[in-house]
């Protein structure tokens, strides 16, 4: 039976070696106790319970953006909308280039925000989209399946990195890019997405979207955001 104890100024919950082992509880991690409802409460991976906070943000700031109306989506009024996280996170968005600022003349003094269209990579010869990128759960379903027999055949493959972007690129372009990544990565070490963009002359949310790739992999490590380490 788990125990609540105090602890000097806190409190610490006490398990036995076997509900330690039942539970598969790392030592080495932090965790978050949620309460899911009266009497009932969760024990969560802190690291995926931040994941999950980021992506319920990010959720309803792109669905503000979508649904509201334009005069709603204007500079300093539309964050009235937005708590102070998620003004913080808004804030991490426009810098990221998810979300962007428009202005239809020049005789507005303020601008509206919107997001980012989906960016597309396409072969010239076929006109097929060799790479994609969106960030809401819908257009990542929409994609799925739209794309199905090239996923289901390994033509194309897609991923969801950690702060929720979703990722559909054509297998030969990856492969092609993550080995002149790797390469790159293994004389120097360390790169970030603008150096990488720069030597491979490609836009850098295309790196962006290999490196996902290659994290997964277990083939590089993004210590700091936009910045990759190769593992030897």
């Amino acid at each position: 039976m788990v125990k609540l104890s105090k602890t000097g100024s806190g409190f610490a919950l006490a398990l036995s070696d076997k509900e330690l082992k039942d539970l598969e509880l790392d030592l080495e991690k932090d965790y978050e106790i949620v309460k899911a409802r009266k009497g009932l409460y969760v024990l969560m991976d802190k690291k995926l319970f931040e994941q999950e906070l980021v992506r319920k943000v990010d959720e309803k700031i792109i669905a503000l953006l979508q649904n509201s109306k334009i005069q709603d989506r204007v500079e300093e009024k539309f964050e009235k909308f937005l708590n102070k996280i998620e003004l913080l996170r808004f804030n991490e968005l426009l810098k990221d280039g998810v979300v962007e600022k428009f202005k239809a003349s020049e005789k507005y003094k303020k601008a509206v925000y919107k997001l980012k269209e989906p960016v597309q990579d396409r072969k010239a010869s076929s006109g097929i989209q060799r790479f994609i990128t969106v960030r809401s759960e819908q257009q990542a379903r929409e994609l799925n399946d739209k794309h199905w027999r090239e996923l289901k055949e390994g033509k194309m493959k897609g991923l969801k990195d950690f702060d929720n972007t979703y990722y559909l690129i054509d297998t030969e372009l990856l492969g092609e890019k993550k080995q002149k990544i790797l390469k790159i990565l293994q004389a120097c070490k360390s790169a970030s997405i603008e150096e990488l963009s720069s030597k491979l002359a490609i836009q850098p949310e295309l790196v962006r979207g290999v490196c996902a790739f290659i994290k997964e992999d277990g083939e590089i490590l993004e210590k700091k955001k936009g910045i990759y380490n190769y593992i030897p």
